[in-house]
Formats: C-alpha cells, sequence, structure tokens
C-alpha cells in the first residue's frame, strides 16, 4: 500500500528530530516569530504553549525532501507536496503587509509547479488594534490585503484552501502554506455561511478560505480543517460564555466532518476525535481549564492535542480550534 505523502508528530524543539531527510516543516511555538536559523523548512510562531510538553510540529514526508530559499520564500517539496513560508518582520501596514506576502507565497507555488493550494496559516500581533487606516483593525486590514491579492492572482471562491489566522505576542506576519500538483475538494459547513459571503459587517473584505480542505491520494484522502470559532450562521455566539463557545465549536466540527462523510465517503473519520491533530487557541490563559475540560467531556482524551495562547478575530471569540486528518 501506498505510504502517505505527510504525517505529523507534536514534538519537543529541545529533542533531536528524527529521519531529518524527510522533515518538510518544523514549526516551533514560543516567543518569537519569524525564520528558524538556515533552514527554510523551519519557522518559529510568536503564541506560547499553554502545558508543558510538545512546543512543536513535525511534518514527515513519504519521501527526501528538497529545501531551499528563493527571494526570501523558504520552501520544502517532494514530488507530490510544497511547503514554503515568508515572514515579513514589519508588519507596520497590515493590509500592504498580507498582500506583499500573498503575491510572492501566490507567484512562488504557481512557478515551482505547485499550483493548488491545500492549507495556509497566517498569524501575526496586534490582531484586534487600530490599523491606522478606514477604520480598520489589523484582522480585517489583513482581510483586504489578502483579498487583493488572490483577486490579482485569479483566485476563485471555488478554489480557496483552509486557513487560519491567528494573533501573536510577537512582531512580525509569517505565512506559510501547503500545496500540491493537483487540487482537493474545498468543503463548507451546513451551520455557517462560507466566509467569502460574509456581509460587510465584519469588514470591507470578506475573510478569503474554505471550512476545509479533503485532498485524496493513493494511500488515503486527508482533511486539513480550518480554524473553527462559535460562529453560526455568520453570527458569534455566546459573549462571555468560554464552555459554550467551545460547545459550538465542537458542533461545527462535528456537523463539518459529517458533510465530509456524507458526501465525500470519507468514512472512516466518525468524530472530532477521530483528527490526526488538534490546536486550540485559547485568547486568555485564565479559560485554559474550563477549554480543556469540556473538549475532554466532548470528545475524550485525544493524543495529539496543541493548546496555544492567541488572539481571535473577533472580540467576543474566546477560543478557536483547527484540525487535520492523516
Amino acid at each position: 500500500m501506498p505510504r502517505p505523502p505527510l504525517q505529523v508528530q507534536l514534538v519537543s524543539s529541545r529533542d533531536a528530530l528524527a529521519a531529518a531527510d524527510r522533515l518538510l516543516t518544523h514549526v516551533r511555538f514560543g516567543v518569537r516569530t519569524g525564520h528558524d536559523g538556515d533552514d527554510p523548512c523551519r519557522v518559529s510562531v510568536g503564541l506560547a504553549p499553554l502545558f508543558e510538553g510538545p512546543d512543536s510540529e513535525a511534518w514527515y514526508a513519504d519521501a527526501p525532501v528538497t529545501r531551499g530559499w528563493d527571494d526570501g520564500v523558504g520552501y520544502a517539496c517532494t514530488d507530490r507536496l510544497l511547503f514554503a513560508q515568508l515572514y515579513l518582520p514589519d508588519s507596520t501596514r497590515m493590509a500592504d503587509a498580507a498582500r506583499e506576502a500573498y503575491a510572492r507565497l501566490l507567484a512562488f507555488h504557481r512557478a515551482r509547479g505547485y499550483p493548488e493550494l491545500l492549507r495556509i496559516w497566517n498569524y501575526f500581533d496586534r490582531l484586534l488594534e487600530p490599523a491606522g487606516e478606514d477604520d480598520l483593525d489589523r484582522y480585517q486590514a489583513f482581510c483586504k490585503g489578502r483579498h487583493e491579492a488572490l483577486e490579482t492572482a485569479g483566485l476563485q471562491a471555488a478554489a480557496l484552501p483552509a486557513a487560519t489566522a491567528i494573533g501573536t505576542a510577537a512582531p512580525g506576519l509569517i505565512v506559510y502554506l501547503l500545496a500540491a500538483r493537483e487540487p482537493g475538494v474545498q468543503i463548507e459547513n451546513p451551520r455557517q455561511v462560507s466566509a467569502y459571503h460574509y456581509p460587510p459587517d465584519y469588514g470591507p473584505k470578506s475573510p478569503t478560505f474554505s471550512r476545509a480542505t479533503l485532498k485524496d491520494w493513493p494511500s488515503g484522502a486527508h482533511l486539513y480543517i480550518s480554524g473553527t470559532a462559535s460562529i453560526v450562521g455568520h453570527a458569534s455566539r455566546h459573549e462571555g460564555d468560554v464552555r459554550a463557545q467551545v460547545d459550538e465549536i465542537i458542533d461545527n466540527l462535528e456537523a463539518l466532518i459529517g458533510n465530509v462523510s456524507r458526501g465525500h465517503g470519507l468514512d472512516t473519520l466518525v468524530g472530532p476525535g477521530d483528527l490526526s491533530l488538534i490546536k486550540v487557541y485559547v485568547k486568555h490563559a485564565r479559560d485554559l481549564e474550563a477549554v480543556r475540560e469540556r473538549i475532554r467531556a466532548r470528545i475524550g482524551a485525544h493524543p495529539a492535542m496543541l493548546f496555544l495562547h492567541g488572539d481571535i478575530c473577533r472580540r467576543e471569540l474566546l477560543v478557536e480550534i483547527e484540525g487535520l486528518y492523516a
């Protein structure tokens, strides 16, 4: 049986990584954001882990990896899969920074021969502070710049990949992505309005991502689930109640997974507890135990779950959860 093109492990950054020749990505969470040394596949994100233990993700490919730099873009790739990352240390003008980062990364992954986006992560500082333009906060300005870059590149809504955008405690913008040679299938959630169809209440340009991307490989399907918050339709739910927000998020995840199972035949994924990796972003560290308790009550103990201290895209939202099935 063919080997999967990607496997993920939670690891400690203090430990030596196995199979270095197959390491596609090593993402370390901690106090700084930026490049991690001279290795283009290693990045640091300024989100503090909220438990002792693993503080990094190690993504391993099924074949030896080629790595390099190209005009500030770090990359690692196999014949089937590309990781690429770009760090901009100055994100003062957020719309401009987002536009530049996306324009460069979109041009890069297409030129490299991996035209199909599977997943994007966006991390930057001062997420909800005023952007200094058009009464926007920095997340809204980021959405504006990202939308303009995607529009210029001709990327249609039906091709938008899964994504996450979280506020960090460290300066700068880092964007990293996974891309492939053939497309996945973009998945939406029956409980939520597609993010790219949000009304203008949330900013002049809607967030541009799908709720998940499903990718079939010869070894089986992978599902990349976007950051998911306590939103039903397009409205936030349960302001001030972190436990109820966690329950709403898990309801959303269950609905999304059910949609994939019914519509796309991924019957080995029954619920959130079957995911290979769950990443939980918590706005206030004081809410950690409540968040952890509700997740455990709903899906049980999970062997690969990482809790990170990060800001969420709306002031009333207290927690966000993303997932991977691989």
